[in-house]
């Protein structure tokens, strides 16, 4: 027994020395970087608005002002990167907290540190056996901070009552510059209310583009009139239950603001767009754009919406801006483009797909063609495949029948993808019977639109459509919930439906006005999209759920594969999971 335990010994000591090491050259880093007095004095030779702009830089994404990484230890001794584990991952882009995983994350802006903190219970609070209340570690109470506490703070996890922060709160061994710069930011951040709102007024916008036509821009407006007016009612009916002496709770006192809404209509070519934007926004600045629809490119608005941070949320568009680095605009999903990368994934899991079927992408020359294209590559190039051929023709191209009959016999496909429109829809019979005799077809729902159910019922086992809306009963909360178990056989009727007014209910009665409520008097647009990040998933009309979190900005992440049943009412059969990556 003394044999193995020495040898268990020599076996682990390299292990508990290098452990015992790190310990040691972290605390020695951490007492290098003792705060002093300069901690509480801002860089002299620095202009105001370059500190802010590394200080956003250290708190967002962890980059120190010289582009390195910023330094930090978690659980005492674990060294990581900073750009990894930023101060807004948990504190989120306001300051203003969260709460995920069981442990609630305090507010870290400077209008929050500087003042006396005690945290107010929460659901799901523990208490120990003398009914102090416990959660997570989180601390319950603590005096104001001060500059020179801050950085205490910051780089020995402990605040200014001497209680340690919970372990995975990094610990950052800055300089005193560096500290200096980041103490500062957090001084400003989430300051003052954004623009558009106020005590008493939250003013809204909506974009319409000229190329919509009047019937959606009625079904646009409908829902966001109304939802105007329903606050404004609410606003009234509260302000006559305090004429009576009613005591309302602290929800109600900061759920009901007046609201108004400004329709920002843009005419001309979409690179005159930005400039009609901003003399809007200029003009009558407002909280946040609600919806907006348009049949071109979203870009313009999107990148107007980034450069003034201005939340811009679930515009009805089929192009929208798919981008792991947009922040500002919330989208119902990646419209065609998630098409074809539905389409990508789920060709991948095919276990009949061999290896010898070649795979053809035609692709239309129109932006929907070609949306659906990146889509598709988009997933077979993270599934790590080999590119396709892809062929982009025109309409007229594709009218020939003779131009595609060529192309079909020289590449004789397994699968081939039809990025094309409805017109194309009478040739079905004549292409498959060229492809190779197990080959299948895949079109878009979105496309074909109405024409869908038009597919020639002779070829409708080899044909795949991608259909990106609910296809299980949608039934209101009144009712109980819905049941996911039993397939929609008679939906045929939606192929073309925009959704415009059932979206853009959903978009205000369930993301954003649950968002706009939980914002009491912090009236900051970061705080709206942070509080709507936190939402919990979503079961709504149009879609199986729409799912939230962090930094996520489209909220329907999924798609259907479906094939036609016969008839021509046919039911939708469904050949996949709704998330199907």
């Amino acid at each position: 027994m003394k044999e193995l335990g020495q040898s268990l010994i020599r076996k682990q000591l390299p292990r508990l020395v290098t452990a015992a090491l790190a310990t040691l050259l972290s605390f020695v880093v951490l007492i290098c970087a003792a705060p002093c007095q300069a901690d509480s004095i801002p860089p002299a030779d620095l202009p105001h608005s370059e500190i802010m702009r590394s200080g956003e830089k250290m708190y967002r994404d962890g980059i120190l002002p010289s582009g390195a990484p910023m330094l930090a230890y978690i659980r005492g001794d674990i060294e990581v990167d900073s750009s990894a584990f930023s101060c807004s991952s948990c504190h989120l882009r306001a300051g203003l907290g969260s709460f995920e995983g069981g442990v609630i994350t305090p507010p870290t802006t400077g209008k929050k540190l500087y003042q006396p903190y005690r945290r107010p219970p929460s659901l799901g609070d523990i208490t120990d056996q003398s009914g102090r209340v416990i959660y997570a570690k989180t601390i319950i109470e603590r005096p104001a901070y001060t500059r020179e506490s801050l950085a205490t703070a910051m780089r020995f996890g402990t605040d200014p009552a001497g209680q340690v922060f919970n372990d995975v709160m990094p610990r950052y061994p800055l300089s005193d510059r560096d500290m200096s710069i980041l103490i500062s930011y957090l001084g400003t951040l989430s300051a003052d209310p954004s623009p558009g709102a106020s005590s008493s007024e939250f003013r809204f916008a909506t974009v319409i583009t000229d190329d919509v036509s009047q019937s959606d821009r009625l079904a646009l407006l409908a829902p966001l009139q109304k939802f105007i007016a329903q606050q404004d009612q609410q606003l009234k009916m509260y302000s006559d239950f305090n004429k009576f002496g009613y005591a309302p709770t602290i929800d109600m006192k900061y759920a009901f603001r007046s609201a108004s809404l400004d329709i920002w209509e843009l005419k001309g070519p979409p690179e005159s767009w930005q400039k009609q934007l901003a003399a809007y926004n200029n003009n009558k600045p407002v909280f946040a754009v609600l919806g907006g629809i348009s049949n071109r490119d979203w870009r313009p608005i999107h990148d107007f919406c980034e450069a003034e941070r201005l939340p811009c949320l679930y515009p009805i568009t089929d192009f929208p801006v798919v981008s792991e680095s947009g922040w500002y605009t919330y989208y119902f999903n990646k419209g065609y483009f998630q098409e074809g990368d539905a389409v990508g994934r789920y060709i991948n899991r095919l276990e009949t797909l061999s290896a010898k079927k070649t795979i053809l992408q035609i692709v239309q020359d129109s932006p929907i063609g070609t949306a659906l294209a990146s889509g598709f590559q988009n997933s077979w190039n993270e599934l790590e495949h080999p590119a396709v051929t892809t062929l982009t023709l025109s309409a007229e191209q594709l009218r020939n029948p003779s131009v595609l009959h060529k192309l079909l016999k020289k590449h004789k496909p397994g699968v081939l993808l039809l990025w094309t429109d409805a017109e194309l829809l009478p040739q079905l019979p004549k292409l498959i019977s060229l492809i190779h005799p197990e080959g299948i077809v895949f079109v878009s729902s979105g496309y074909l639109g109405t024409k869908t159910v038009s597919v020639p019922e002779s070829v409708r086992d080899k044909v795949y459509i991608s259909y990106p809306y609910r296809l299980t009963p949608y039934v209101g909360s009144q009712d109980g919930g819905f049941d996911a178990k039993v397939p929609i056989l008679t939906t045929f009727k939606d192929f073309g439906d925009r959704r415009i007014t059932s979206r853009s209910t959903t978009m205000l009665k369930q993301a954003t006005l649950r968002g706009l409520n939980l914002l009491y008097d912090d009236l900051h647009r970061d705080h709206l999209l942070d509080v709507m990040s936190m939402q919990m998933d979503l079961t709504v009309r149009d879609y199986e759920r729409l799912s939230f979190g962090p930094g996520q900005r489209f909220a329907s992440k999924g798609c259907y594969i479906i094939q036609l049943g016969q008839g021509t009412s046919p039911a939708l059969l469904p050949r996949s999971e709704w998330v199907i990556h």
